[in-house]
């Protein structure tokens, strides 16, 4: 199974890899059937609530190693991974525009489908599934971490002189480690002016506010941990541990429990948290190798049949994955503006900056969210072109009561159908499209994303063959949300899912 990736210059661990160059010319398979009807009748053969999974323990195996926001779950895509083939044969190359957390990528591992691409701007997004794809080929996996362990624990013993007198420095100094003025904004220049009383070297993070969400103890440990995992030599063991590491950051740091935006909780709480760092990293590096072993034992067949190849493209282009080239391609796309559904960005910010990957600057992290659809604002002044009447009158709506709101959905479905249109040229002709969409809220307009695509597709040579209603009871999600921005004006948020199927018809 190879990693590679793309359109960046380092890979996930900050190695060069790849370089810039695109696999030359296209996959050769046989020609794809037109079998739209047998889809159909499939589909409509199904209970009402098949794709509702309520029952199934959507965080087996890998699929668990790392939590994620609004995470496709495996059996969605695993069953139109054997509807499709049943139908129209073997798949030989898969494509997720919109990977996330690489749910579909290992669906495409666990099927053995020859080549599989992936591609995502969210570097933590592409650690976490190149970890999901490399980690059950790491040999002797269990005693490494065994070792590891004890290792960490060695350095934790000897650190601990630096924490208590790290806490006293912090105490007689009067310094109110609860507050953002003070330790919150300069805590990187008082840990430095810690060490050099104590005449030691200890490099710390200082990306901004560090000490905002989190505590002087914490940062030791933690750094005394990422310490012990970059001087690993096995590039896919230090993955999988830097995995451990990303999930013990935002557990260990003050941000709210069960939040995905950056809320810190009250100062009364930061005073008296105290997290075990090492118990939480221990802890779920634990789950981690269980979840890898339960995997090979489960598809140990399979999991060297794919090539797997990640790339950080711009959906709009896609520009290193061939024309012609794609078999079936499986998504769920983003909903929309971040700062009222979705914020990928900031669930990830404290993870990359902990991190530091390489493939991405330190002030390029919080722009991360403005990089996705939609994060390219077009003037207030626009003019609707895109071929969908639903869009139309939704924004119309909006329009009417907000105009910035306007400018920001469509920006949003300008994005989409850009990125619909490079996804179509990878494809070959009766290859599949299966979009999982939910329909968001703007200004009390619910907008009908699931009708928008269907209304898109056919300008870019896509058939409309059916689509499956599901009602989401496993994706982490507030019940409700404020749409309109207006402090205590809240409403539910999606609590359906539409599968939106199409079919390349022409070029």
């Amino acid at each position: 199974m190879a990693y590679i990736t793309r359109g960046g210059k380092r890979d996930g661990t900050g190695r060069r890899v790849g370089g810039d160059k695109k696999d030359k010319g296209e996959t050769k398979t046989n020609n794809l059937k037109n079998v739209d009807s047998d889809i159909i009748k499939e589909l409509e053969s199904l209970p009402i609530d098949f794709w509702d999974f309520k029952k199934i323990g959507v965080k087996d195996t890998v699929h668990g190693i790392h939590n994620y926001p609004a995470i496709m779950i495996y059996p969605i895509s695993r069953n139109i991974l054997n509807i499709t083939q049943k139908y129209q044969g073997k798949i030989n190359s898969l494509l997720d525009p919109f990977q996330g957390s690489g749910t579909v990528i290992v669906e495409g591992v666990v099927n053995g489908i020859p080549k599989i691409y992936g591609n995502d701007l969210n570097p933590l997004a592409r650690l976490i599934t190149k970890t999901k794809v490399t980690a059950p080929k790491i040999n002797n996996l269990k005693i490494k971490i065994t070792s590891f362990i004890k290792d960490v624990e060695k350095e934790f013993i000897s650190i601990n002189a630096i924490v208590s007198g790290l806490e006293k420095y912090v105490a007689n100094c009067n310094i109110d480690i609860s507050e953002r003025n003070g330790w919150g904004d300069n805590a990187p220049q008082i840990l430095q002016e810690f060490f050099n009383t104590r005449k030691c070297n200890f490099d710390t993070p200082k990306f901004t506010n560090i000490g905002f969400w989190f505590t002087p103890s914490v940062i030791i440990k933690l750094q005394t941990l990422k310490n012990q995992i970059i001087h690993t030599e096995d590039e896919k063991l230090k993955d999988f541990l830097l995995l451990a590491f990303s999930e013990t950051v935002r557990l260990s740091s003050n941000t709210r429990n069960g939040e995905f935006k950056m809320y810190r909780m009250k100062a009364e709480n930061v005073i008296k948290f105290n997290p075990d760092v090492l118990g939480i990293f221990t802890k779920i590096l634990d789950r981690n190798l269980n979840k890898v072993l339960a995997f090979n034992g489960n598809y140990e067949e399979n999991i060297n049949n794919s090539e797997v190849l990640i790339f950080s493209d711009d959906s709009r282009t896609l520009a290193s994955i061939p024309n012609n080239s794609i078999d079936l391609m499986v998504t769920s796309p983003p909903y929309g503006d971040s700062r009222t559904t979705v914020a990928y960005g900031q669930f990830s910010r404290l993870s990359l900056q902990w991190l530091d990957l390489g493939d991405i600057e330190m002030e390029d992290i919080k722009r991360i969210d403005n990089k996705l659809l939609g994060g390219e604002k077009i003037t207030k002044d626009f003019e609707i072109t895109l071929k969908s009447e639903t869009l139309k009158k939704g924004l119309k709506e909006i329009r009417e009561s907000d105009e910035q709101r306007a400018t920001e959905v469509y920006s949003f479905y300008i994005d989409l159908d850009n990125s619909m249109k490079a996804i179509t040229q990878k494809m070959r002709i009766n290859s599949y499209q299966y979009w999982v969409v939910g329909n968001r809220t703007v200004k009390d307009i619910n907008l009908l994303t699931d009708v928008i695509i269907i209304e898109l597709a056919e300008q870019h040579g896509l058939k409309f063959v059916t689509k499956v209603a599901r009602n989401i009871s496993n994706k982490v999600m507030p019940s409700r949300n404020s749409p309109t921005n207006e402090v205590g004006k809240l409403v539910p948020t999606m609590m359906n899912e539409y599968i939106v199927i199409l079919r390349k018809d022409k070029e």
